[in-house]
């Protein structure tokens, strides 16, 4: 969360063109997040329930990211990042419970 960085988001460049920003996020995480739905088809030993919750959490995240270093008055004033935050639980509460199954 420190490392977030409001000068760093999305915004039109001199020429009118989109500069899309990280928000102050490291380019690694960045890339690593956005590849996860490219890549979602080869991993052939999940479900695809898993598959549709990693698809989840990695959208989550990156958007967690870009909401709060974009527009963090709206989080506080609609609680974006809270219902953002219960779909994770969500996916890992079904994780855990695949897991105590087994």
């Amino acid at each position: 969360m420190g490392s977030l960085d409001p000068a760093d988001c999305d915004r039109m460049g001199p020429d009118g063109r989109l500069i899309e920003g990280t928000g102050g996020v490291d380019a690694g995480t960045m890339s690593t997040l956005s590849v996860v739905p490219c890549v979602l088809s080869e991993a052939v030993w999940l479900t695809p329930d898993q598959q549709v919750r990693l698809l989840a959490i990695a959208c989550v995240v990156t958007g967690i990211v870009r909401l709060l270093a974009d527009d963090p008055s709206t989080e506080i004033l609609h609680s974006l990042v809270s219902r953002m935050c219960t779909t994770l639980d969500h996916c890992g509460a079904t994780v855990a419970a695949e897991r105590a199954a087994l």
